[in-house]
């Protein structure tokens, strides 16, 4: 089973072809620094970046069973440039498109670094010290399941509901540029608890397309409702976009 998946959720644009859970090849690139340093845009690298997949496995559009793509949260023009690629492809090829929600796929990228018992939160930075996270857990049989609703709250309240919902004993593995934006102020609040807490490295700490085809793969094999009909697919902003809200204020 072949899968094109796709990520532009964040400040990373990442594609990937997977067979089953194989890696068949996998294109990542980071569009921002921490200090909002730009460089090219979602819609300048996602295509490309899809065609060399294809040249370097030797496969086409038709050779893929289902394509993946992030659904949110997260940058909201970069969701939609992943989805308008992805509806695209989908059409044009006619292939099933699943929507794989973004914390989901952020999640299972720290799941081989996780002992059962163990917290993982992802955190993506949604600016003015609000961050967008679930809470997860792993379980006996190392199966990561998501214990809230997908958030959107400082990072404040956060902080204070993960103290109200883990025990002194947990151990709690962060990721994502949220978490690495908020490091000291992590430390400052759990770290008295006595909670054990771990931030994930690099290679597991954003987005990546080839676990967004991986979670696709158990929405497929858990029995998903997955539509053929790529308008079906719809984003997950949580949050209305900032220029509503700002619109909004003023009317008040």
């Amino acid at each position: 089973m072949h899968i094109l998946a796709i990520d532009t959720s964040g400040t990373s644009a990442s594609a990937a072809l997977i067979n089953e859970y194989i890696i068949l090849a996998e294109s990542s690139v980071t569009l921002a620094d921490l200090r909002g340093a730009g460089r090219k845009t979602h819609s300048e690298t996602l295509m490309p970046m899809i065609d060399s997949l294809f040249k370097i496995t030797g496969m086409t559009l038709s050779d893929v069973d289902y394509i993946a793509c992030t659904q949110g949260p997260g940058s909201f023009t970069g969701l939609r440039i992943g989805a308008a690629t992805a509806k695209g492809l989908a059409f044009a090829a006619q292939k099933p498109l699943i929507a794989v929600p973004t914390l989901d796929a952020m999640a299972y990228t720290v799941t081989n670094l996780a002992a059962p018992g163990t917290w993982v939160i992802p955190m993506m930075d949604a600016r003015r010290e609000q961050a967008y996270s679930a809470f997860y857990h792993v379980g006996k049989d190392f199966v990561i399941t998501r214990k809230t609703d997908y958030l959107a709250e400082a990072v404040d309240d956060l902080l204070r509901m993960l103290k109200e919902q883990i025990s002194k004993e947990g151990h709690i593995i962060f990721c994502g540029d949220g978490a690495d934006a908020n490091k000291d102020r992590i430390r400052s609040e759990i770290w008295p608890t006595g909670i054990t807490v771990t931030f994930a490295p690099p290679c597991h700490n954003r987005p990546r397309a080839a676990c967004v085809g991986a979670q696709a793969l158990n929405m497929i094999q858990s029995g998903y409702p997955i539509s053929s009909d790529e308008s079906a697919f719809s984003l997950l902003y949580i949050r209305k976009p900032q220029a509503q809200r700002e619109r909004e204020a003023k009317q008040q």
